[in-house]
């Protein structure tokens, strides 16, 4: 895989000092409370009835673009959660602003929304960044000058935690900006990607729900990714995405690898798929929820985003 210009992030540990305040509502998701009430209501009653099987959830994947775009696939997958099955969510998200290597934690003690603030797992945490290739990352800007403001702005994670807010009241979190898997050269290491992956499955219990948070295709001049005509956009579009979304069902990592190397499709969440299928255990299955795009929502013919929600299964007695 192509490795384009990394920024490292050094290795440093703050005690955690603040909550996180919030920097997409009122834009990608409803800011009064009042109204984001109303709208998470709505969303989770359009979700169709969930069928009683002997499943345990253990895993989503979830888009995190303006909830008008994606908001329904985002409660879709999140609608069969159940507060007693869960006390940690760890959530595996990209970055848009920054590359960096390894992954970041933000040291704060939460993240605000308009309903209250979700409270980090900050043991859990310092434990992860006991790796040399996970960093807590202060958002005290003054700390050191020239610093990447890497969690301050990033609505990856923010984005979908109303949505987990209506559904789990209690539990932590432990938000991971996945960066890239590269040594102190900035050469690819499998040795760093092994090392991220054993240490957060450290962390993992029966009662952790992992979340990836990723958009698809993102289409247009915007991106750099233009690969057909505007008149194919949508069409080649589906046909990348549903490829992307077919591996992601099967687990399959390697063809993931492929996947990327062949297409050379900018998927923002990329590196955290990887991780997060890893992480995934082989008795896991995965079940399609959704897909749609932002072009067609919009009608519009040279700028589209693909969304999909999966959901991962484990089976359990009757």
């Amino acid at each position: 895989m192509l490795i384009i210009f990394v920024l490292f992030v050094t290795p440093m540990v703050f005690s955690a000092e603040k909550i996180r305040r919030p920097v997409s509502a009122g834009t990608l998701y409803p800011g009064d409370p009042p109204i984001l009430k109303e709208t998470l209501q709505k969303f989770f009653d359009q979700v169709p009835p969930i069928p009683n099987t002997h499943q345990k959830l253990f895993a989503c994947i979830v888009p995190h673009s303006g909830w008008g775009l994606c908001g329904s696939l985002i409660a879709r997958a999140f609608a069969e959660i159940k507060e007693e099955e869960f006390d940690n969510v760890i959530i595996l998200a990209p970055s848009h602003t920054y590359k960096f290597s390894g992954c970041s934690l933000p040291s704060i003690q939460g993240f605000a929304t308009p309903l209250g603030v979700m409270r980090v797992n900050y043991e859990k945490m310092e434990q992860m960044a006991l790796s040399p290739y996970i960093v807590m990352q202060s958002l005290q800007k003054s700390l050191r000058p020239g610093r990447m403001a890497l969690h301050e702005n990033e609505y990856s994670i923010e984005v979908i935690l109303p949505m987990l807010q209506y559904k789990l009241r209690t539990v932590k979190i432990i938000p991971v900006l996945v960066g890239e898997f590269v040594d102190n050269f900035g050469k690819e290491n499998s040795n760093v990607f092994k090392n991220i992956v054993e240490t957060l499955q450290r962390v993992v219990t029966e009662k952790t729900l992992l979340v990836l948070s990723t958009d698809l295709t993102s289409w247009g001049a915007t991106f750099n990714y233009m690969p057909a005509t505007a008149e194919q956009m949508l069409e080649t579009q589906e046909k990348l995405d549903r490829e992307l979304i077919d591996l992601l069902i099967k687990k399959d990592l390697l063809g993931l690898q492929d996947y990327f190397d062949r297409t050379k499709n900018p998927v923002c969440g990329r590196n955290a798929m990887y991780l997060f299928i890893a992480l995934l255990p082989k008795d896991v299955q995965g079940t399609f929820l959704g897909y749609e795009q932002s072009g067609k929502k919009l009608n519009i013919k040279d700028t589209s985003i693909g969304f999909t929600s999966i959901n991962y299964y484990r089976s359990v007695p009757p």
